[in-house]
């Protein structure tokens, strides 16, 4: 497994990097958010654009990404909008997804962007060539808020996300029962076996929480926590990822 640097962080060595969505509705919630992040423990900021409340009306992009890259500072940027059918806040149309995350991803603000594995026919792999085009790195995902494939079929997934040219492969599962949590994790240390990119894997709930914090054991480069309203079941605020983080890391150094 290759390691992967965007802006300032590298995943895929060491300690698991933290990212922090933000999910405000308005402009003057979100980069008042944004701005307090300077005191937190924070590698990476997600713009989940889905919950934003004039994210479908023109030039919303280009009045808020310049802001928010401003209000950041040299934090990468991750843009993400999550579909309703993956567990997002707003149903739209393919078009609708595809030219919004091409002006994202041509806009010259983000260092990163959340593509969805499932898309329809080709539109993961035009975008990830475009995203690449622009010197932007690609997270391919697939989030299942139902269930918790078999082990084979997740790492197909991750898989499937490498051939397409992945900077990063992302899978998030809902656990039913514990056993699944250790499925999840079973893939992770497998697929970083195998795949070329960083994987990011969690089990979501409060099941999967051992997911979110285990990831320099199993293979995990990113893991998402909360400084205010969590984005996904079961992430914990930034402060106590961290600290559980670097016990982990301290304990996984020789002696």
């Amino acid at each position: 497994m290759t390691s992967v640097t965007i802006r300032n962080i590298t995943l895929g060595e060491g300690v698991p990097k933290i990212c922090v969505p933000l999910s405000e509705t308005d402009c003057g919630n979100l980069l008042r958010e944004a701005s307090s992040l300077d005191s937190q423990p924070v590698d990476m900021v997600e713009w989940r654009a889905d919950w934003y409340g004039d994210i479908q009306k023109p030039g919303c992009l280009k009045t808020v990404l310049p802001r928010l890259r401003k209000a950041i500072g040299e934090i990468p940027l991750l843009f993400t909008f999550r579909t309703l059918k993956e567990g997002g806040n707003l149903n739209v149309s393919t078009s609708f997804y595809v030219s919004l995350l091409e002006e994202a991803i041509c806009s010259g603000w983000i260092d990163a962007v959340d593509i969805e594995l499932f898309s329809d026919a080709g539109v993961a792999k035009r975008l990830t060539d475009l995203s690449h085009k622009r010197q932007v790195k690609v997270i391919l995902s697939n989030h299942d808020f139902i269930s918790t494939p078999c082990q084979e079929e997740l790492i197909k997934r991750l898989h499937s996300m490498e051939a397409l040219g992945a900077d990063i492969a992302k899978l998030a599962v809902m656990p039913e029962k514990a056993e699944d949590v250790l499925t999840l994790l079973s893939a992770t240390l497998q697929a970083g076996k195998s795949l070329s990119c960083p994987v990011v894997t969690m089990s979501m709930k409060g099941t999967g929480l051992i997911s979110r914090l285990s990831g320099e054991i199993f293979g995990s480069c990113l893991t998402f926590g909360s400084t205010g309203k969590a984005s996904a079941p079961g992430q914990i605020y930034v402060g106590e990822l961290k600290e559980i983080l670097d016990i982990i890391h301290k304990n996984q150094l020789p002696s």
